[in-house]
């Protein structure tokens, strides 16, 4: 299992910017770690390869793992090579390791040693490994649903290993992204009387920004408990200002500008309703401001949250605390996921677990995941699956 996660880390799969060969190797590697278990399993090409599996086990209903093995890039900091994955005092360190290797590894060595003890899982069996659940999903599991839904639709549960180990996942933040495009007149420095200066004018949209973050902090819901945290027991709005662009040369004022935001949900918002909201606000700003600006919203996922009497929560549940030996929780996501999509498109159970620890440092330099994280996940799944 090690090894395996240690070659999976090696494919530089940045789905942010692809290199095609990375995917098609990973994508086979993750093909010849299922085909000794008799799955039947097809490689799906769309721009960047899906890796989709399924066995019968002749059982009434279906779980469906849902992984992806995109991830983001590198980027600065690292004390080791981030695709030469690096074993040392109990954890492998890597790109993707925890987010989301890990849990395709786990859940290949659980089912491998449930076959080698003769045990017949109590459900069929579907698997998707996607390769852009990092920048949206349009390739994957958008494409999957609106290309071939028959292969979702008679999924009883949704299982997503791309999760923490804090206890049982029921829901997820919503999540949309936010550009904002401010239109100046640029020109020589020396005659600013000349120009509009959009970096300033971006200046003052940044400040009614700030403002409108602060006041999303006091939306908080009152159902969905959120993983451990400084801030707060319950789930709340998260507004952050991510990117900012303008200007050229110091001697130059810029006539353009670009702000981009990340905006997080309670998952009971409607995340369209709240796009208008802002818009209309957004309306109230440059026209206040006399601002000429632009402003987009992309990647959209809406938040949900299910039932934690759900059969299958209950069945998750037990099977943690069959593990740990002690009671856990059940919890929200901070972050937006694949089964925000699945959830929307097809109103049935999504429950998560995964290896992805408080303080594994996803999206930031030496992620890692522990080994003894990764065993605790194959065991879950494992019993999981068991009657």
């Amino acid at each position: 299992m090690l090894e395996n996660l240690k070659q999976l880390v090696r494919f530089r799969t940045i789905s942010a910017n692809p290199e095609e060969n990375e995917f098609k190797k990973a994508a086979n590697f993750i093909k010849n770690l299922l085909l000794p278990l008799n799955f039947e399993v097809k490689i799906m090409e769309n721009k960047l390869p899906t890796v989709y599996a399924y066995k019968n086990f002749g059982k009434e209903k279906t779980v469906c793992f849902i992984t992806h093995y995109d991830v983001v890039p590198a980027g600065d900091g690292w004390e080791t090579q981030p695709f030469e994955p690096v074993e040392k005092n109990g954890k492998i360190f890597g790109r993707g390791t925890s987010d989301a290797k890990a849990g395709i590894v786990a859940f290949v060595e659980a089912l491998k040693e449930l076959i080698e003890t003769n045990t017949t899982p109590e459900f069929n069996i579907k698997f998707f490994s996607f390769p852009d659940e990092e920048i949206g999903g349009a390739i994957g599991i958008r494409w999957i649903i609106n290309s071939h839904r028959e292969l979702l639709e008679d999924v009883d549960v949704f299982f997503v290993l791309d999760c923490s180990t804090e206890g049982v996942n029921i829901g997820a933040s919503g999540a949309v992204s936010g550009k904002i495009i401010i239109k100046g007149k640029g020109g020589h420095a020396a005659y600013p009387f000349k120009c509009i200066n959009a970096l300033e004018k971006a200046i003052d949209i940044l400040q009614k920004l700030r403002e409108f973050g602060e006041k999303e902090k006091t939306r908080v819901s009152s159902k969905a408990l959120a993983p451990k945290n400084p801030v707060s027991k319950y789930m709340w709005n998260r507004f952050s200002i991510t990117v900012f662009h303008s200007g050229t040369k110091s001697n130059v004022i810029p006539g353009y500008a670009e702000l981009m935001f990340n905006w997080r949900f309670i998952p009971e918002e409607n995340i369209k309703a709240r796009e208008e909201e802002f818009r209309k606000e957004f309306e109230k700003w440059i026209k206040e401001l006399n601002i000429e600006a632009e402003l987009k919203f992309s990647q959209p996922h809406q938040g949900y949250i299910i039932d934690e009497n759900n059969e299958f929560v209950v069945k998750l549940k037990n099977a943690i605390e069959k593990i740990e030996g002690k009671k856990v929780n059940c919890f929200v996501e901070f972050g937006a996921t694949d089964g925000n999509i699945i959830y929307e498109a097809f109103k049935k159970p999504v429950i998560g677990f995964g290896p992805i620890d408080p303080d594994s440092n996803i999206h930031g330099p030496n992620e890692f995941v522990r080994i003894e994280t990764l065993k605790k996940v194959k065991e879950v799944v494992k019993n999981f699956l068991k009657k």
